[in-house]
């Protein structure tokens, strides 16, 4: 994977389990059967690890779809229990947070 952006966050898991998190998105290509790809990764996640590439329709949508999915992924493990700190932070960091834009 051509890594474009990566991110550590921790994870506290309901067992009291913790786990370095590293986001992972890959530079998207043209995949062979005609669509784009983006490789995406979140080591550390018990759901999901990856790396699975995300197929879209060019390349700017599949980089969203692919942020989509380890955001899918962090939301099903929140939901399971998982508590999320920035690497070396107190204080936990809701999904929503890792993932906003700005201002509307």
């Amino acid at each position: 994977m051509d890594v474009i952006a990566e991110h550590k966050i921790e994870a506290t898991f309901p067992d009291g389990a913790l786990a370095l998190v590293t986001l992972r998105v890959g530079r998207p290509y043209a995949h062979a059967n005609g669509d784009h790809a983006c490789p995406v990764q979140a080591e550390g996640l018990r759901l999901w690890e990856g790396p699975s590439d995300i197929y879209g329709v060019g390349n700017w949508h599949a980089l969203m779809l692919g942020l989509r999915f380890i955001r899918l992924m962090l939301e099903a493990e929140a939901e399971r229990g998982a508590v999320f700190h920035w690497e070396g932070g107190e204080h936990a960091v809701s999904v929503e947070e890792l993932f906003v834009l700005g201002p509307d």
